[in-house]
């Protein structure tokens, strides 16, 4: 009977591989019946035993950490590891974005959460910081495979893709021409020095062959040929599965590579074929014009999210989720997106924005290198505001007449000297300026660096004055008013009249949901931008505090109002600015 010959980088056939699977398969027969039906387990949650108050062993040496459903809750936070790539996780246009990571932000947004993402390229190592405790859910465009059997519960899919034969119909040539595409954060083989190619990986794979290869009509037509697989793919079973079936050996090599980075090799002729989910091929080959995306080599396959094991509740809870969500338009709109509009995938692709090692947020980014020192702050920290303020738009106006990259009103503006706020340099130096003030006007007041950035960012939002008066509330119901987590609580309060109306309040009414959300907003997308944008002195990396954001306060699915306050010696509010919206549950 053919086989399958699989060939990591260094040539060895995969004969040894499959000796060692049937070894491995053999020690079930060591096992008790109840033993092996627990570790072949379908799919779902109906027979994983309950491990109350799951406490999972930490990585070096940190200590184990509570991680299931009931522990999830109780820390605000649903920990998610996922890959930077094309379609699950990026930062397009200063802005993170994503399939899963919309799905999943829906999903913790749905249970009053704040979602964190841990980035990890390689299948095993994100599995194994899943079982050893480090996050609660794996999100890799993944597709269960058979080793995965007893190790990790898979969820309902989130779609079924078929494998697809990704190949040439044109020469290498054809292909020339495009920019460098910069969809993927390249990945580095452990150990290697920054910026060194992974061994192996489709940087290093032989130069394009002149001769061209004979086009691929049926799985059978495989037989002798070449293929080239991401490690671990799911689809090396399936060629094994249809090496059983066709006469002739089809020989694999696995590369430490994303499936990304091998179908742009197919394109370049550096190899000759790879297998890749069908929706993700077809965006490719939207880009790389001399591909063919045929044939489909087997039945589809499910695409969903893993998490250990033991966390019933967890995995209960999301399959109920998805199952509801389903019903409703969410999944449908957010696949739409991310993997049928073709023209926004180019757009993106072939966009200098699309944020990977190159470190470019912006138009901006220079200027925001500039400034930002002036404060002390990270430079991301600043684009994260400019982006909240005005998306990057240097003639955004609100409706209240704040206009610019920091939205500065007119009164503020000449307060701090800027003639022409549609001025880029004009408008940041003077934003930063009027920052430099609120930051001297709080230092006293908040002593703590990383509190202080809050109430900074705040009063930017709403004014000092509504702050202020949020911290003598905290004070007078027993709360730290030097704590932003307390502060934030009572800004909130300051929409209702019983509170705007206490005696300890000098500036009245204010939609405290605005402030604290403005400052939750721009913390979380500082911290996706302290992971993928590439700062040019390590130095500020370590000098700028990483603040966290009030993101129980931060409640998605309201309009953000974002309110300018001129400058004033008490901190009223002498203007309003209306320039971003949160997504609603009906704007996912």
């Amino acid at each position: 009977m053919p086989f399958t010959a699989v060939e990591p980088a260094n040539g060895s056939t995969v004969r040894n591989m499959l000796l060692a699977f049937l070894a491995a398969c053999s020690t079930l027969a060591c096992k008790s019946r109840e033993e092996r039906v627990r570790d072949a387990a379908p799919l779902d949650s109906t027979d994983i035993a309950r491990d109350p108050g799951v406490k999972t062993a930490g990585v070096a040496g940190e200590p184990a950490i509570p991680r299931d459903w009931a522990s999830i809750k109780a820390r605000d936070t649903l920990t998610a590891i996922a890959a930077y790539n094309s379609t699950t996780y990026f930062i397009y246009r200063g802005e993170p974005m994503g399939y899963e990571y919309d799905l999943l932000k829906a999903f913790a947004a749905d249970h009053d959460l704040t979602l964190k993402v841990i980035v990890v390229q390689n299948r095993d190592s994100m599995l194994a910081l899943l079982r050893s405790g480090k996050a609660d859910i794996v999100a890799n465009r993944l597709v269960p495979a058979p080793e995965d059997s007893g190790r990790v519960a898979y969820t309902r899919a989130l779609y079924q893709v078929p494998p697809v034969v990704v190949q040439r119909k044109g020469p290498p040539s054809a292909a020339a021409q495009l920019p460098p595409p910069i969809d993927t954060r390249p990945t580095e083989k452990r150990g290697a020095r920054q910026g060194e190619p992974n061994a192996g990986s489709a940087s290093t794979a032989p130069p394009p062959s002149g001769i061209r290869a004979r086009l691929i009509q049926r799985p059978a037509d495989l037989a002798g040929k070449r293929v080239t697989l991401p490690e671990n793919s799911p689809f090396r079973w399936t060629l094994l599965e249809l090496a059983d079936t066709i006469t002739g050996d089809i020989r694999v090599v696995e590369m430490d590579s994303s499936s990304e980075a091998l179908i742009r090799s197919v394109s370049k002729g550096t190899v000759d074929y790879t297998i890749a989910q069908g929706n993700l091929a077809e965006l490719q080959g939207a880009y790389f014009k001399n591909l063919l995306i045929r044939p489909v080599i087997g039945d589809s396959k499910k695409v969903a999210w893993a998490v250990r094991r033991n966390d019933r509740t967890l995995l209960d809870t999301l399959n109920a989720w998805i199952m509801d969500e389903k019903r409703g338009a969410l999944f449908e709109r957010t696949y739409r997106k991310y993997f049928i509009d073709s023209r926004a995938y180019l757009a993106r692709v072939s966009s200098r924005y699309l944020t990977s090692e190159t470190g470019t947020l912006s138009a901006y980014d220079d200027l925001l290198r500039e400034y930002s020192p002036q404060l002390g702050w990270d430079w991301r920290l600043l684009g994260s505001q400019m982006y909240q303020e005005s998306r990057f738009k240097p003639n955004a106006r609100s409706w209240a007449g704040a206009v610019g990259l920091l939205q500065l009103m007119p009164a503020t503006a000449k307060q701090v000297g800027v003639r022409n706020s549609r001025d880029p340099e004009q408008n940041v130096r003077g934003g930063v300026k009027y920052l430099r003030w609120l930051e001297t006007r709080w230092t006293d007041n908040v002593t703590d660096p990383k509190e202080r950035l809050k109430f900074v960012l705040a009063s930017y939002n709403a004014g000092s004055g509504h702050v202020e008066d949020a911290q003598r509330l905290a004070a007078k119901n027993g709360d730290d008013p030097k704590k932003w987590d307390d502060v934030a609580y009572w800004l909130l309060k300051l929409s209702e009249a019983e509170y705007y109306t206490d005696p300890v309040v000098e500036f009245g009414f204010c939609r405290g949901l605005e402030p604290v959300t403005y400052v939750s907003l721009i913390l979380d997308r500082f911290a996706h931008y302290r992971q993928f944008v590439v700062t040019r002195n390590a130095s500020i990396d370590r000098a700028t505090p990483a603040p966290e954001s009030n993101h129980r306060a931060a409640m998605v699915g309201a309009t953000v109002l974002d309110r300018r306050p001129a400058l004033s010696a008490n901190g009223q509010r002498l203007g309003n600015t209306e320039t971003t919206t949160a997504p609603g549950r009906g704007e996912r």
